[in-house]
């Protein structure tokens, strides 16, 4: 079994440069609360149409991205949409793909948060708080699971 940090190296180089591009324009206009269009991703991006449309098209695919009625309401783990991971981000809601992301986001970008999921196993509620970016309140054994990356499949539909 390869390292858990090699593994999302090797993910996260799988990504061309346009696709890196639509996806942090998109992760951030979700963060901020707003689903990006496609003219949003070509002024925000600043790539030609073209580029723009088959970077999308990717990552939709791939799971990294999320289209509802002609918009990007998912990015990279983030979501607007609700998920069975509901983050409060700063007393913003928004939600994860999955439990990785619930914790993750937050704890990448340093700020506070609840986030409120089910146990994958027996459905409990579980709850807890981080605060800039650390896990200040969670219950005591808490585990979260991740399971081994294919790069092949749909991120959101397989995690």
């Amino acid at each position: 079994m390869t390292d858990f940090a090699e593994d999302v190296e090797r993910f996260l180089a799988s990504f061309s440069p346009d696709e890196t591009a639509v996806m942090r324009y998109a992760f951030r206009a979700i963060l901020e609360g707003a689903p990006a269009t496609i003219t949003d991703l070509l002024v925000g991006t600043g790539l030609p149409r073209r580029a723009t449309d088959e970077a999308t098209q990717r990552l939709l695919e791939r799971g990294t991205l999320v289209e509802e009625a002609g918009r990007i309401t998912g990015a990279r783990g983030l979501s607007l949409t609700e998920t069975p991971h509901r983050l409060m981000l700063d007393g913003s809601p928004r939600y994860a793909f999955c439990a990785v992301d619930a914790v993750g986001i937050p704890v990448g970008l340093g700020v506070n948060a609840v986030v409120d999921s089910r146990c994958h196993h027996c459905s409990r509620p579980v709850q807890l708080e981080i605060y800039g970016g650390t896990i200040v309140d969670a219950p005591p054994g808490l585990v979260i699971w991740a399971v081994e990356r294919d790069l092949t499949r749909s991120l959101r539909a397989h995690t």
